[in-house]
């Protein structure tokens, strides 16, 4: 992790010369965020998971209590958890507490409009209003959705908008078609730079507010984080909406992504770590070999010591030290970059 960060200081997406000059002002660099933290800026990293996801691990750094604390520690002014589809994570850290904000992630698969499902982050909101936002997401109607958010007053974002589920397929045309519903989308460092460029720059052409987030599975809270003035939340999302926002960035890149792989791979086989046990738990990867077949095998306490493990977690950790997978992931994100492109107006 060392050399990540210290590639990641040498190397800032507002300096870097694959940005073009018309997104730079909307970029600012980890120095240049905590400064404006200091001179009086507000911070929040709005994307944030906890082991209260389903696919993510139950092990300590992703405790919300800790990940509470290390956002604070970062400077950040609002914490949220934007879990998927669950709100258990204020049980554990306090509906009302300090820097505070209610937040989740919901998933909505819109057959009619979009093909494919899309990540919707809702702020501020109680569990009433969720248990009636969950209910109107699995009608699989995103307008009716979009229309109970604004009745609501809720905050809301277009997450990571050129994501789909392994199984499905991407609906580029779809995507842009439906950013207009949103005030919101994001820059995540879950994707690559020409992705997140593609939708920062979204941002800009319809006058759409931009966040930064981090969408941490691994308790990496404010890695990525927005800027934006106000002594409210709603103060605070009122000044994204209006543009007014900055983003200290960071994208997916081949070392990143070897970490991420390797505290998963961890967390696979180290079942000993685990706060308690977690019968739902799925990486859901989109590898199906992993996902199908091996992840199974892994999480069954009765082959805990197994020499299968054992002969596993060498093949495994082998083939992730080659970074061969993770080089394939990287380009194909990159082409789909392009691809995306041909869509974009001249």
């Amino acid at each position: 992790m060392k050399e990540i960060a210290a590639s990641e200081r040498r190397r800032t997406a507002r300096e870097d010369s694959d940005v073009p000059a018309r997104m730079r002002p909307m970029l600012r660099s980890r120095q240049e965020g905590q400064e404006l933290i200091a001179s009086g800026w507000a911070a929040a990293d709005l994307h944030v998971h906890t082991w209260c996801s389903y696919d993510v691990a139950p092990v300590a750094q992703n405790d919300p209590l800790r990940i509470y604390e290390k956002a604070l520690c970062a400077g950040m002014s609002y914490v949220t958890f934007t879990d998927h589809d669950t709100m258990d994570a204020y049980d554990r850290v306090g509906w009302t507490r300090e820097h505070v904000v209610p937040g989740v992630e919901i998933k909505i698969l819109d057959r009619r409009r979009v093909g494919h499902t899309v990540h919707v982050n809702v702020y501020g909101l109680d569990l009433k209003a969720f248990g009636e936002l969950e209910d109107l997401a699995a009608s699989g109607n995103i307008e009716t959705f979009i229309s109970a958010l604004r009745s609501l007053r809720l905050p809301y974002g277009y997450n990571h908008p050129f994501w789909h589920e392994p199984t499905e397929k991407l609906n580029i045309r779809g995507v842009f078609d439906l950013m207009p519903l949103f005030p919101v989308l994001e820059y995540n460092m879950g994707r690559v730079l020409p992705l997140n460029l593609i939708a920062a720059d979204a941002s800009r052409r319809l006058g759409k507010g931009l966040v930064g987030s981090s969408d941490t599975h691994s308790g990496c809270v404010a890695e990525a984080y927005t800027l934006a003035r106000g002594a409210t939340f709603s103060e605070f999302m009122a000044e994204i909406v209006a543009g007014r926002s900055l983003v200290v960035p960071q994208d997916l890149t081949l070392d990143r992504l070897a970490a991420e792989v390797f505290d998963r791979l961890r967390c696979l086989f180290e079942l000993e770590s685990w706060e308690f046990a977690k019968p739902g738990f799925n990486l859901e990867t989109g590898i199906a070999l992993l996902d199908e077949r091996l992840q199974p095998l892994l999480l069954d306490p009765m082959r805990k010591n197994s020499r299968l493990k054992k002969a596993l977690r060498w093949v495994m950790t082998g083939l992730a030290n080659s970074r061969i997978p993770h080089s394939f992931y990287i380009r194909s994100q990159n082409l789909l970059a392009e691809s995306i492109r041909q869509f974009l107006p001249a």
